[in-house]
């Protein structure tokens, strides 16, 4: 019956070709694999042991947050998802799973296990310790698996893509990073060199005016790419002048610094209205206080006196949001008041035992 098959293949081309491992010519695919074959069926899942309603419901939830998308109308209703769609879903599975009753802890550790995979297998750089993490959290998927089959959401396991997983970490010493041949990156190109092109095109006869949309794009980056260039050679000829022919043996290392907005949130807010806004009743009193201590020579009587007197100002500039900035990290953290309900959480490295994965040698900080 198979040779019936229309489009059947008799002889292999690989048939006579000793050295020739057909496998390696398959590589893996971070989002069509990852994302929208694994990801998508473990959302899949969920969804049937929580019900739709509910795994919604416990997504609108969940409080905004930077760098995390907020299905405000849950997932249920979404059709044709992208990969930056089933990658925001990701972001916020497990957070969700988590508390359930209905949600076995069999299957809440395989879920986590295969997030692991997914976000390790991403990694730019490897090394062994990463790809003993890959292998350590495709044990665990393996262990626990089998919960899935047992609530009853599918019959087995035998789906090609999750079989892909046990291919990455020897793709990965063979060819490198999965960022070198994840197909996400041509799609990009797609949508940059042809999709804008179509757009600004009047849809007739498009392809020369493409062409040479596409090629002013082309010069126009160019250009920039040589301005930018000639005005950072401009800057560093005039600093040079600028600084004295003896400098100092030893320059302090530029500290981390904040970045605020130009404009504040709430300009001229008092401070009394602050501390109900913001459910902090003993602001003022930390206010005084450490204005005492920034005081150069300041004693700890100084600062005990200090909440007893009262300030020259009553106001003050509430922002909501700041970036902090410290050589190529920027990452912007944001805090609204109890009746918006926004807290960004900030993870900081405190020691040199800090791992790729996991929170050791981290503190966390809720701005």
């Amino acid at each position: 019956m198979d040779e019936e098959v229309s489009g059947y293949t008799y002889h292999l081309f690989w048939d006579e070709l000793p050295f020739c491992d057909i496998h390696f010519a398959i590589t893996p695919d971070v989002l069509h694999q990852l994302y929208q074959g694994v990801l998508k069926h473990l959302i899949t899942w969920c969804q049937q042991i929580l019900s739709k309603e509910e795994l919604d419901c416990r997504i609108r939830c969940l409080p905004p947050c930077y760098g995390v998308h907020h299905f405000k109308n849950g997932i249920s209703t979404l059709s044709q998802i992208s990969g930056v769609e089933r990658k925001n879903m990701g972001h916020i599975l497990l957070a969700c799973l988590v508390g359930c009753d209905t949600m076995p802890k069999r299957a809440l550790t395989a879920v986590r296990a295969i997030l692991d995979f997914i976000y390790l297998s991403q990694y730019t750089i490897h090394d062994d310790d990463t790809l003993s993490y890959m292998d350590d959290a495709l044990k665990i998927w393996h262990k626990y698996k089998d919960s899935f089959i047992q609530t009853g959401v599918h019959k087995d396991l035998n789906i090609p893509k999750f079989h892909s997983l046990q291919h990455y970490v020897e793709a990965i010493r063979f060819l490198g990073a999965t960022d070198n041949y994840n197909t996400e990156m041509f799609e990009r190109l797609h949508i940059n060199f042809a999709k804008k092109g179509w757009r600004a095109s009047n849809k007739q006869d498009e392809f020369p005016q493409m062409t040479w949309w596409l090629s002013r794009q082309e010069n126009i980056n160019s250009f920039d790419c040589e301005l930018t260039w000639v005005l950072e050679q401009q800057a560093l000829i005039k600093t040079a002048r600028e600084q004295p022919t003896a400098a100092p043996a030893h320059l302090p290392s530029p500290k981390p610094h904040i970045l605020l907005p130009k404009v504040p949130t709430c300009p001229n807010k008092s401070i009394s209205s602050i501390q109900i806004s913001h459910h902090t009743p003993g602001f003022l009193q930390h206010l005084k206080a450490y204005l005492e201590m920034l005081k150069p020579n300041s004693t700890r009587n100084d600062v005990l006196h200090a909440s007893m007197q009262q300030l020259p100002f009553q106001q003050l500039d509430i922002y909501h949001s700041f970036k902090f900035s410290h050589e190529l990290l920027e990452e912007g953290m944001k805090a609204s008041p109890l009746n918006e309900g926004r807290f960004d959480t900030v993870v900081v490295l405190t020691a040199d035992t800090a791992e790729t994965v996991g929170l050791e040698g981290m503190l966390l900080y809720f701005v």
